[in-house]
């Protein structure tokens, strides 16, 4: 189950990534990047986790 809540937590950090690259109001300069690379890492790390 802990898998599980870490795979949400990465696509809801690069869907936030997602939305500061399209909202005017927000500027990151090109650190929006980031956040998504760790939320995809996060994704990855959640896949592969095993469960006990």
């Amino acid at each position: 189950m802990k898998s599980i809540k870490i795979m949400i937590f990465g696509a809801a950090l690069i869907l936030v990534s997602l939305f500061i690259q399209g909202e005017p109001g927000i500027r990151f300069y090109g650190n929006e990047v980031f956040i998504g690379a760790i939320g995809f890492i996060l994704v990855c790390v959640g896949l592969f986790m095993k469960e006990e």
